[in-house]
């Protein structure tokens, strides 16, 4: 206790002592015109030595920084352009399919006669009935014939509505419609949902080399598109009629392009 009172009286004196001498300072200072006080420098400049080590070190860090903030925006432009040219290459090659597609229609006999409307499918239901789309917003009708991008038949509209349509195909058991070869023989087609039959209707000549069976406008079809190809079925004559089943041959995903003919 008595050591602590002790050290605070001195510090005590140690202020007044410090005080007693400053103010002694500045009177000698004034009464002396300020000679003491002119020994000590208005202003201080501080000077600092970097060895050559050390600028060069600051100079690569400064450049490396430099250098990775450009590659980061090269990259990220790089990165833009390459998006825009694989959206331009997508849409490049939608058009090329769509030309060859186009190309394959025009070779069509009747071509010249028909508007093609393109359409394409939407979804599959569970009766093997496809959706496309487009309706009576396209002016489609019942009964319309639906074309693969090689001209062939693949079905017809079984139902319109406004902005899309039911379409009626080989897989559909339901599927149903008359033909005609070059030789004018009628037959009906149609199918069990497995395998494609074909009757024959009305026979008035009979020749081997009938190729195809066609569409025609005699039965309220847009015109004379080729649907079967009689050259890999195998049918015989028999007591003047024609009954033959056979398999599927024209094949269509969701990325045929499919047409719509309509007569001029």
């Amino acid at each position: 206790m008595l050591e602590a009172q002790s050290k605070s009286k001195r510090s005590y004196v140690l202020y007044v002592l410090f005080i007693f001498l400053s103010s002694l300072l500045i009177l000698v200072d004034y009464f002396s015109n300020k000679e003491i006080s002119s020994y000590i420098p208005k202003s201080l400049t501080f000077e600092f030595n970097l060895n050559v080590f050390e600028s060069t070190y600051i100079d690569s860090f400064n450049s490396l920084l430099t250098s990775r903030a450009e590659l980061v925006s090269e990259n990220i432009r790089l990165e833009q352009e390459v998006k825009s040219l694989r959206a331009l290459e997508i849409e490049n090659n939608s058009l090329k399919e769509k030309i060859e597609s186009f190309e394959n229609i025009s070779l069509i006999k009747n071509f010249n006669n028909s508007n093609f409307i393109e359409t394409s499918l939407i979804i599959k239901n569970s009766s093997n009935e496809f959706l496309i789309s487009g309706g009576t917003n396209q002016n489609f009708q019942n009964g319309d014939l639906v074309l693969d991008d090689t001209g062939y038949v693949v079905g017809y509209l079984r139902e319109v509505f406004y902005s899309y349509s039911i379409l009626e195909t080989f897989l559909s058991q339901n599927f149903k419609i008359q033909l005609l070869d070059k030789y004018n023989n009628e037959y009906l087609l149609s199918s069990d949902g497995n395998q494609l039959s074909l009757s024959s209707i009305n026979i008035l000549t009979f020749n081997t080399d009938i190729d195809f069976l066609y569409t025609d406008i005699s039965y309220n079809h847009s015109g004379k598109f080729p649907v079967v190809d009689t050259r890999s079925i195998n049918f015989q004559l028999v007591n003047n009629q024609i009954n033959s089943s056979f398999n599927f041959s024209n094949i269509f995903t969701f990325n045929t392009q499919l047409f719509i003919p309509k007569s001029k």
